[in-house]
């Protein structure tokens, strides 16, 4: 009984060590994409992002960030966001809204911050930070880049 209890106890640790995300690097960024059954922030209506929805999210954020970002919003003493995309790493959900788009959800982290794995299992979620943590939405359908959202000041 007991030789079962520690086979089911490594066991389980084995699993919860493993990356739940798909880790995708390129020389222009590194993303975790994370399934459709990994719900942690979204419930219902979730799909599993492909790497040809990344490149084409990727591509919108080279080309269209720094217009959504014109405001620098929280952007006075951490860096700016357009002008370091490189410099981050992000996770990538997908969900559908309820037109029936679908729309990526994406948790952007500054790299230097996340030198662990911890990143590849589950969502990064800080309080504050300035634009070193943000998030933001891209509509797959009408490649529209909405709801940029960046972390407070410390």
């Amino acid at each position: 009984m007991m030789k079962y209890i520690i086979i089911l106890f490594l066991s389980s640790c084995f699993i919860h060590a493993q990356n739940v995300a798909e880790h995708f690097k390129t020389r222009q960024f590194e993303v975790a994409i994370f399934p459709e059954s990994c719900n942690e922030i979204m419930q219902q209506n979730r799909f599993t992002p492909t790497k040809e929805d990344i490149i084409k999210a990727e591509n919108a954020l080279k080309s269209k960030i720094k217009e959504v970002n014109r405001n620098f919003e929280n952007q006075y003493n951490s860096p700016i966001i357009h002008r370091n995309l490189k410099k981050y790493k992000r996770q990538y959900f997908g969900f559908i809204n309820n037109k029936g788009e679908k729309v990526l959800y994406i948790n952007s982290l500054w790299k230097k911050n996340e030198k662990e794995t911890k990143w590849l299992r589950q969502i990064i979620m800080v309080s504050d930070g300035g634009s070193y943590y943000w998030n933001i939405e891209y509509n797959l359908d009408n490649d529209e880049l909405m709801n940029l959202s960046v972390n407070g000041p410390a």
